[in-house]
Protein backbone atom coordinates (compact mmCIF):
# COMPACT_ATOMS: atom_id res chain seq x y z
CA UNK A 1 0.00 0.00 0.00
CA UNK A 2 1.00 3.61 -1.19
CA UNK A 3 1.26 5.87 1.96
CA UNK A 4 1.00 9.67 1.50
CA UNK A 5 2.76 11.70 4.22
CA UNK A 6 1.54 15.44 4.30
CA UNK A 7 4.07 18.01 5.91
CA UNK A 8 1.87 18.49 9.00
CA UNK A 9 3.14 14.92 9.91
CA UNK A 10 6.58 15.43 8.85
CA UNK A 11 6.90 18.17 10.77
CA UNK A 12 5.14 16.34 14.12
CA UNK A 13 7.37 13.73 13.66
CA UNK A 14 10.78 15.92 13.46
CA UNK A 15 9.83 18.96 15.87
CA UNK A 16 8.80 15.95 18.53
CA UNK A 17 5.38 16.97 18.82
CA UNK A 18 2.76 14.92 20.79
CA UNK A 19 1.65 13.05 17.84
CA UNK A 20 5.15 11.83 17.09
CA UNK A 21 4.92 8.54 19.02
CA UNK A 22 1.78 7.24 16.58
CA UNK A 23 2.80 8.41 13.27
CA UNK A 24 6.29 6.80 14.17
CA UNK A 25 4.50 3.57 14.77
CA UNK A 26 2.74 4.25 11.87
CA UNK A 27 5.68 4.61 9.83
CA UNK A 28 7.57 1.77 11.25
CA UNK A 29 4.60 -0.64 10.25
CA UNK A 30 4.23 0.55 6.95
CA UNK A 31 5.84 -2.00 4.27
CA UNK A 32 4.52 0.20 0.97
CA UNK A 33 5.99 3.45 -0.22
CA UNK A 34 5.89 6.59 1.05
CA UNK A 35 5.09 9.40 -1.41
CA UNK A 36 4.70 12.94 -1.12
CA UNK A 37 3.71 16.07 -3.64
CA UNK A 38 7.10 18.07 -5.29
CA UNK A 39 6.01 20.99 -3.06
CA UNK A 40 6.36 18.88 0.10
CA UNK A 41 9.85 19.69 1.18
CA UNK A 42 9.02 23.12 0.89
CA UNK A 43 5.91 23.43 3.38
CA UNK A 44 8.62 21.75 5.75
CA UNK A 45 11.20 23.60 5.67
CA UNK A 46 9.11 26.96 5.91
CA UNK A 47 7.16 25.32 9.20
CA UNK A 48 10.53 24.20 10.56
CA UNK A 49 12.25 27.93 9.95
CA UNK A 50 8.98 30.10 10.09
CA UNK A 51 6.50 28.35 12.51
CA UNK A 52 9.12 26.90 14.65
CA UNK A 53 11.90 29.01 14.35
CA UNK A 54 14.80 26.02 13.17
CA UNK A 55 17.92 27.26 12.44
CA UNK A 56 19.59 26.28 8.86
CA UNK A 57 21.86 23.35 10.14
CA UNK A 58 18.57 22.35 12.17
CA UNK A 59 16.19 22.08 8.96
CA UNK A 60 18.96 20.42 6.70
CA UNK A 61 19.12 17.89 9.12
CA UNK A 62 15.49 17.25 9.48
CA UNK A 63 15.16 16.94 5.22
CA UNK A 64 17.86 15.01 5.09
CA UNK A 65 16.26 12.60 7.98
CA UNK A 66 12.91 12.82 6.12
CA UNK A 67 14.80 11.79 2.82
CA UNK A 68 16.64 8.51 3.95
CA UNK A 69 13.19 7.29 5.48
CA UNK A 70 13.29 6.83 1.45
CA UNK A 71 10.09 9.06 0.71
CA UNK A 72 9.20 9.14 -2.94
CA UNK A 73 8.50 12.94 -4.46
CA UNK A 74 5.45 12.77 -6.87
CA UNK A 75 5.27 15.89 -9.64
CA UNK A 76 1.59 16.84 -10.07
CA UNK A 77 0.84 16.88 -13.64
CA UNK A 78 -2.14 18.62 -15.37
CA UNK A 79 -5.04 16.08 -14.79
CA UNK A 80 -4.25 16.08 -11.21
CA UNK A 81 -4.33 19.81 -11.00
CA UNK A 82 -7.66 19.70 -12.51
CA UNK A 83 -8.52 17.37 -9.75
CA UNK A 84 -6.63 19.31 -7.17
CA UNK A 85 -9.07 22.70 -8.61
CA UNK A 86 -12.18 21.04 -7.85
CA UNK A 87 -11.23 18.76 -4.69
CA UNK A 88 -10.11 22.50 -3.53
CA UNK A 89 -13.32 24.01 -4.15
CA UNK A 90 -15.59 21.07 -2.97
CA UNK A 91 -14.10 20.30 0.12
CA UNK A 92 -13.15 24.49 0.81
CA UNK A 93 -9.18 23.62 1.19
CA UNK A 94 -6.01 25.09 0.61
CA UNK A 95 -4.79 23.72 -2.93
CA UNK A 96 -1.67 22.39 -0.65
CA UNK A 97 -3.93 20.42 1.16
CA UNK A 98 -6.31 19.31 -1.78
CA UNK A 99 -3.06 18.20 -3.71
CA UNK A 100 -2.31 15.37 -0.87
CA UNK A 101 -5.39 14.34 -1.14
CA UNK A 102 -5.72 13.95 -4.53
CA UNK A 103 -2.41 11.81 -4.58
CA UNK A 104 -3.92 9.56 -1.90
CA UNK A 105 -5.98 8.77 -5.11
CA UNK A 106 -4.20 8.71 -7.88
CA UNK A 107 -1.84 6.54 -5.80
CA UNK A 108 -4.51 4.26 -4.36
CA UNK A 109 -2.74 4.76 -0.77
CA UNK A 110 -3.61 6.28 2.34
CA UNK A 111 -2.98 9.89 3.49
CA UNK A 112 -1.51 10.20 6.87
CA UNK A 113 -2.35 13.51 8.47
CA UNK A 114 -3.26 15.82 11.58
CA UNK A 115 -4.87 17.91 9.56
CA UNK A 116 -8.84 17.27 10.38
CA UNK A 117 -9.96 19.34 7.12
CA UNK A 118 -7.27 17.23 5.26
CA UNK A 119 -8.88 13.77 6.77
CA UNK A 120 -12.59 15.02 5.99
CA UNK A 121 -11.89 15.35 2.38
CA UNK A 122 -9.64 11.87 2.09
CA UNK A 123 -12.66 9.66 3.49
CA UNK A 124 -11.70 6.36 4.05
CA UNK A 125 -8.14 6.86 2.28
CA UNK A 126 -7.31 8.66 5.56
CA UNK A 127 -5.29 8.46 9.09
CA UNK A 128 -5.75 11.08 11.04
CA UNK A 129 -3.64 11.19 14.37
CA UNK A 130 -4.78 13.91 16.51
CA UNK A 131 -2.88 16.46 18.07
CA UNK A 132 -2.96 14.41 21.07
CA UNK A 133 -1.04 11.35 19.38
CA UNK A 134 -4.27 9.00 18.96
CA UNK A 135 -5.51 8.04 15.30
CA UNK A 136 -8.69 9.28 15.20
CA UNK A 137 -11.94 8.66 12.48
CA UNK A 138 -12.34 12.01 10.49
CA UNK A 139 -15.61 13.30 10.42
CA UNK A 140 -17.90 12.71 7.00
CA UNK A 141 -16.78 15.04 4.49
CA UNK A 142 -18.25 18.79 3.51
CA UNK A 143 -18.88 19.34 -0.02
CA UNK A 144 -19.83 22.47 -1.76
CA UNK A 145 -21.47 22.53 -4.95
CA UNK A 146 -18.05 23.47 -7.20
CA UNK A 147 -18.37 26.54 -9.81
CA UNK A 148 -15.72 25.14 -12.63
CA UNK A 149 -18.22 22.91 -14.67
CA UNK A 150 -20.15 26.72 -15.55
CA UNK A 151 -16.93 27.98 -17.09
CA UNK A 152 -17.68 28.30 -20.99
CA UNK A 153 -13.98 27.11 -21.61
CA UNK A 154 -14.38 24.19 -19.14
CA UNK A 155 -15.14 21.18 -21.94
CA UNK A 156 -12.83 22.39 -24.56
CA UNK A 157 -10.00 22.60 -21.71
CA UNK A 158 -11.09 19.08 -20.76
CA UNK A 159 -11.27 18.35 -24.31
CA UNK A 160 -7.43 19.32 -25.05
CA UNK A 161 -6.40 17.54 -22.01
CA UNK A 162 -7.80 13.92 -22.90
CA UNK A 163 -6.33 14.49 -26.33
CA UNK A 164 -3.03 15.20 -24.85
CA UNK A 165 -3.26 12.04 -22.65
CA UNK A 166 -4.24 9.76 -25.30
CA UNK A 167 -1.25 11.09 -27.66
CA UNK A 168 1.08 10.79 -24.52
CA UNK A 169 -0.20 7.09 -24.46
CA UNK A 170 -0.28 6.10 -27.72
CA UNK A 171 3.80 7.20 -28.26
CA UNK A 172 4.63 4.99 -25.01
CA UNK A 173 2.96 2.15 -26.81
Amino acid sequence: MNLIVDASTAVALIHHEAAETEIARILDQHDGRLLVPAFFWLEVINALIRRHGRAGREVLEAVRELEEMGIETVETDRVARLMIIDRAERHRLTAYDAAYVILAEIADGKLLTTDRDQARSAGRRAILVDTAGRISEPPPPDEVEPTWPTWRGAASYLGELRRKAAEESASRA
